[in-house]
C-alpha cells in the first residue's frame, strides 16, 4: 500500500509540473503584451536579398559591413530569421554591428497563424570608452535592452512549418521595449 501510495504521489506531483501553462499577463509577456497593446503600429521595412547574406559561426554577414551576432546557443529557428535578412543593425542600434544576446517567440501574443512576435536583447556598446572603466560599464551596460519585432506571411496558415513562414515573411515592426533590470 505504501509503495502504491509512492507512485501515485510521484505521478500526481510530475504530471502536474509538466501541466503548467504559460501565462500571457505574467513573465515574459507581461512587458511585451502591455508593449503591443499601447504602442503597437504596423510599419514596413524592406528585406535584404538572400545573395546579399552570409551566416559565417556565430554571426550573419549583411553585405560587407553589417554584422549581427549572436550566442552559439541560439535555437536554429531564429538563426533562420537572421538569414533571411527580416533584421537591420542600423535600425536597432544605430551601428553596423549588432550582437543579440537573446532571442525568444512570443507565442501567445501572435494574433494569427500569419503573424509571428518575438523579443531580443542587446548590449549597449561604446567602442569608443576604455574598457573597464565606470563609463565603460555604465555606458555598454550591466543591463540589456529589450526590443520588440514582429514578422507577418499573408501565405501562411497553421500548417505552415517555420522555415517556410519565415523565408516568405516580412518585417512589420521593430520597436524597443525597455531596459531589463
Amino acid at each position: 500500500m505504501k509503495n502504491l501510495l509512492t507512485i501515485l504521489f510521484i505521478t500526481f506531483f510530475s504530471v502536474k509540473g509538466i501541466a503548467q501553462t504559460e501565462n500571457i499577463n505574467s513573465g515574459k509577456y507581461h512587458s511585451a503584451k502591455e508593449h503591443f497593446e499601447t504602442k503597437y503600429k504596423k510599419q514596413e521595412y524592406s528585406k535584404y536579398p538572400k545573395f546579399q547574406i552570409r551566416l559565417e559561426n556565430d554571426r550573419v554577414i549583411i553585405g560587407s559591413v553589417k554584422i549581427i551576432e549572436f550566442s552559439r546557443d541560439l535555437e536554429g529557428k531564429f538563426k533562420i530569421i537572421l538569414e533571411n535578412g527580416l533584421l537591420d543593425p542600423m535600425k536597432i542600434n544605430g551601428n553596423p554591428v549588432l550582437k543579440i544576446s537573446n532571442m525568444d517567440e512570443l507565442a501567445l501574443l501572435n494574433p494569427n497563424p500569419q503573424t509571428k512576435r518575438f523579443k531580443f536583447w542587446i548590449f549597449a556598446q561604446n567602442k569608443s570608452l576604455e574598457k573597464g572603466t565606470l563609463e565603460y560599464l555604465l555606458v555598454g551596460g550591466a543591463n540589456p535592452y529589450e526590443y520588440y519585432f514582429e514578422i507577418q506571411n499573408e501565405n501562411a496558415d497553421e500548417n505552415t512549418s517555420f522555415k517556410e513562414f519565415v523565408e516568405g515573411a516580412k518585417l512589420t515592426y521593430l520597436a524597443y521595449g525597455g531596459i531589463i533590470i
